[in-house]
């Protein structure tokens, strides 16, 4: 007859081992209290639990809700890494307590929603990113163009403040400001005087053109006379 405090310790078995999403059996054996006091904290500070249970009693509740996979890791004295959130936390702090501390704890195997892993998986699982990596890294690249557009709206916006203190550095004097920025417009009033000054140019130039053209005509005319005075024929 199973006693009162198994029936309770079962019933909290069945809850947490069906919240977990990551379930790593560990064998303990030959770990000191404090080893194992220590290796709790390091598990709790990534955000798992370590747990120490019977096997018959893990085996009994993860049958009852359902998860007859969990019964296939549970080997020896058994603790179990578990966590609810993110799976590769946990597994890593596991990995690196283990090898920074030198400790003779054995992988038995995991089981990650649904699937039973090996020792090997396991420590591949531990080299993974963690959820907040990859979070960060997906911002990071949400955040690249939107960075980039940023920098190309500012290097436009320096250039136009740019011109701008160029025309009041000058007074005002379109000219200068033509040169650092030739798409700009003069006003319609300048435009107008500068079309006035052209055709009054135009103007004085035309009959002084056409002078020039009478008299070019006129001695191109007279050269061949010129050559026949200078010529006489032969009698």
């Amino acid at each position: 007859m199973p006693t009162n405090k198994s029936v309770a310790e079962v019933e909290e078995l069945k809850a947490v081992l069906a919240e977990a999403k990551l379930i790593i059996s560990t064998d303990y054996r030959g770990l000191t209290v404090t080893e194992l006091s220590a290796l709790r904290r390091a598990i709790r500070e990534s955000g798992g639990t370590y747990r120490v249970a019977k096997n018959t009693l893990v085996k009994i509740a993860s049958n009852e809700i359902d998860r007859p996979e969990i019964a296939e890791i549970v080997v020896g004295p058994t603790g179990f890494v578990m966590s609810t959130d993110d799976p590769v936390a946990p597994a890593r702090a596991l990995m690196n307590h283990i090898d920074e501390n030198r400790l003779e704890v054995v992988i038995n195997g995991a089981y990650l929603e649904g699937r039973v892993l090996d020792a090997d998986r396991v420590r591949h699982l531990s080299s993974l990113p963690g959820r907040d990596e990859l979070i960060a890294k997906l911002l990071g690249q949400m955040n690249a163009p939107i960075a980039n557009l940023a920098g190309v709206l500012s290097g436009t916006l320096r250039g136009l403040l740019t011109v701008i203190q160029a025309h009041i550095d000058q007074g005002g004097n379109l000219g200068v400001v033509e040169e650092e920025a030739p798409r700009q417009k003069l006003p319609q009033k300048k435009n107008q005087r500068m079309r006035q000054k052209q055709r009054q140019k135009s103007r004085w130039l035309r009959p002084k053109l056409k002078n020039r053209q009478r008299r070019l005509k006129s001695l191109l005319l007279k050269r061949p006379e010129r050559r026949k005075k200078r010529n006489p024929p032969n009698k």
